[in-house]
């Protein structure tokens, strides 16, 4: 799985360096879903919060097992009591983690969309899982639904217990949506002329 760590753009060049280092919690990161307005979603949130003028980038690794345990889940929980317990303890549970959040929230979505007053007891985890048995493509759906892919997700966060290596930085997303071969092509004329 891939994810992306954010952190202030001078702080670039030594992440590059020498890695990822862990706060007290961990590494704070979010999964990747290919929707870049949710990708980008944390980003987004640090200028509006933090309120510094700083621009972030993004690191982008791949999770490994030795990353684990982890938590996930709504990022209010993790900076409160839930601070030290890390419940995940392998990949295969972080990604039936992401799976659950995103059939509870097609569960609760159903009720939204049903007439009837909703009773908030209700285990839209079972619901949203009769919704899928009904119609199996609902999830796919889901997935491709921009808008609602940002609403299941957008609080949630993960936190990994390790620092991660240099070597396995992936990619950077930078501030601005020209990245990659744009900035490439920018620089690539400012020699030529």
């Amino acid at each position: 799985m891939l994810v992306v760590h954010w952190s202030p753009v001078n702080y670039s060049k030594n992440i590059l360096k020498n890695g990822i280092r862990k706060s007290q919690n961990g590494v704070y990161c979010f999964p990747l879903t290919g929707h870049i307005a949710l990708d980008r979603w944390w980003m987004k949130a640090l200028k509006r919060f933090r309120r510094d003028g700083k621009k972030y980038n993004g690191f982008v690794f791949r999770v490994e097992e030795s990353d684990f345990p982890a938590y996930f889940g709504h990022f209010i929980g993790h900076m409160t009591s839930d601070r030290s317990e890390k419940p995940i303890k392998t990949l295969i549970e972080l990604g039936m983690e992401i799976q659950n959040t995103i059939i509870w929230r097609i569960g609760e979505r159903t009720v939204w969309n049903n007439i009837e007053v909703h009773n908030h007891d209700q285990d839209f985890l079972k619901l949203g899982k009769e919704v899928i048995k009904k119609n199996p493509d609902v999830y796919k759906e889901t997935l491709t639904d921009a808008a609602f892919m940002e609403y299941i997700l957008e609080d949630c966060q993960l936190v990994l217990t390790n620092s991660i290596n240099a070597s396995r930085i992936i990619r950077v997303i930078s501030p601005t949506k020209e990245f990659g071969k744009v900035l490439y092509k920018q620089k690539k004329d400012e020699y030529c002329e």
